[in-house]
């Protein structure tokens, strides 16, 4: 198999050789087919995202004609073909669910060259080979002649470029041992129950179940429902396609509401990871792992995730696959009762000790073991408000979508060594709190807390409308820089405080494939 799917072209680079007819009739008109080894093409694997917009540009640049049916055709073959493994996304996927993330890029040249107008995870998320990496430079250079103006505090930039393609060349080459690993085996994703475990901002944890039907090739519908640590039950269903059977895109409902879904699988066909979010607010999400009912034992949550010193009669949820109701949650925690089993599931009562130690412990549900899913504390003796820094984003007025911000305040508890803030800190979880946006004062006239937007009792942070606002000075827009502050009533007497930093900016009027 491994034969077959490499060959080596007159120029001496490994390619892939293009097997579809389809792609061989719409693409070689323009791009040289040397054997089934077509320019561009086979010397290139990326995200089905990215092929999608790689395709796009070719409508937009170079008048590509093609319908709607086509274009899905071609991005089914592309991603199978010429896709990326489960391991080359994963580092990266934050992009492709449309995270707000730091990141961090240890190679200065790649910084100059590319992360100045993209993402490092876009650049990341290809796999070329040498000679490709340059001609994509060059295609640059052809339709962003500008990108050179960009780039002027960089003095030796003919140095800078060729270090930088050598750097991409090593880092992200087309063939690498995952994807041989990939296209060697490629399980598929089972139809039947999946186990569903996840965290939603303003919600809390949830688990679930969700049962998958195929329904072609590369589709499947699929339904079930989700289960929140309040109790809230939700129905959920959809449609979706598998893109080169490891990049799962949906759109469907979530108790009638639409949500889109961002999933990618792991190498061994088990377990997928990602995001689900509401349509169109991508920033209201569940991160979520999913699991085959019938892999092997493991525990994916347990709710809540941490319990105080003393309680008693609390009920903790264990979500998993081949559970069984023998529960051990580490020394000081008795099961009282075991409430509900299932292999999926399995619900007891506990108490803890008053003098149980604080820390994170290992929990067992029979032969499934995990650690730091579960923790004892004493006290919750600090929060913090979650995400810090944050960002949102105006619109409403026209056809740009307001980007909201759901905050939570998250509590804390000290770990052994007795200092807050240091790694053995204890999360607590989601607790309730009183919201207020405050003034985060950078001038005189700075007054951006009273028009950038609101927030509500559970957090959800609304901005103001796009364009200029006659009430501001100088009708400047309802941009700026706040923070937004939590107050959580401890019970028994008391407050915790924390702040938040947030940038109430722009509208993102362009929405791209790969953001």
């Amino acid at each position: 198999m491994l034969a077959a799917a490499w060959a080596i072209p007159a120029i001496g680079e490994t390619g892939i050789p293009v097997t579809s007819d389809k792609v061989l009739n719409m693409c070689t008109d323009c791009h040289k087919n040397s054997r089934g080894l077509v320019s561009r093409i086979s010397y290139l694997r990326q995200a089905p995202e990215a092929w999608e917009e790689t395709l796009w540009r070719h409508k937009r640049i170079h008048g590509l004609s093609i319908t709607r049916e086509e274009k899905e055709s071609l991005i089914l073959y592309f991603s199978e073909k010429h896709g990326l493994a489960p391991a080359e996304v994963a580092p990266y996927a934050y992009t492709l669910e449309k995270r707000d993330t730091k990141e961090k890029v240890d190679s200065q040249v790649i910084v100059d060259m590319c992360v100045r107008c993209h993402s490092y995870a876009k650049t990341a998320l290809q796999r070329r080979t040498p000679g490709e990496w340059t001609k994509l430079a060059h295609m640059h250079s052809g339709v962003l002649p500008m990108w050179v103006y960009q780039l002027q505090d960089v003095l030796d930039w003919d140095d800078t470029l060729a270090a930088c393609l050598k750097e991409l060349s090593k880092r992200f080459p087309l063939e690498t041992p995952e994807w041989k690993q990939w296209v060697s085996s490629r399980p598929k994703a089972g139809e039947g129950k999946w186990v569903v475990a996840g965290y939603q901002a303003g919600k809390g944890a949830y688990g679930g179940e969700i049962t998958f039907t195929k329904t072609g090739e590369a589709f499947y519908a699929y339904a079930g429902t989700v289960e929140y640590e309040t109790g809230e039950k939700l129905p959920i269903e959809g449609k979706a396609t598998l893109y080169g059977g490891y990049a799962w895109r949906a759109s469907g409902t979530l108790a009638g509401k639409p949500i889109r879904e961002v999933f990618h699988i792991s190498m061994d066909g088990s377990m997928f990871t990602g995001v689900r979010f509401d349509d169109p607010h991508f920033e209201l999400r569940g991160v979520e792992t999913r699991a085959f009912a019938g892999s092997s034992p493991r525990i994916l949550s347990v709710m809540p995730k941490a319990l105080k010193a003393g309680t008693k009669g609390a009920s903790v949820t264990i979500v998993g696959t081949g559970l069984s109701k023998e529960v051990n949650l580490g020394d000081g925690v008795t099961v009282k009762k075991v409430v509900s089993e299932s292999p999926t599931k399995v619900a007891v009562t506990v108490d803890v000790a008053d003098k149980a130690a604080a820390g994170y412990r290992d929990a067992k549900a029979g032969s499934a073991v995990a650690d730091k899913l579960f923790a004892v504390y004493t006290a919750a003796d600090y929060i913090k408000v979650v995400p810090s820094p944050a960002m949102s984003r105006t619109g409403g007025l026209g056809h740009a979508v307001k980007q909201l911000v759901q905050f939570d305040a998250m509590a804390f508890g000290k770990g052994a060594d007795g200092a807050a803030g240091t790694g053995d800190d204890i999360e607590i979880g989601r607790v309730p709190a009183a919201w207020k946006v405050v003034e985060l004062a950078s001038s005189n006239e700075d007054h951006d807390a009273e028009f950038v937007g609101t927030i509500d009792r559970n957090g959800l942070f609304t901005p103001g409308d796009e364009g200029p606002n006659p009430k501001r000075f100088m009708q400047e827009n309802n941009m700026g820089d706040v923070w937004v502050t939590a107050t959580h009533a401890v019970p028994g007497g008391g407050t915790l405080s924390a702040r938040g930093y947030l940038l109430a900016t722009i509208p993102l009027y362009v929405q791209r494939p790969v953001q």
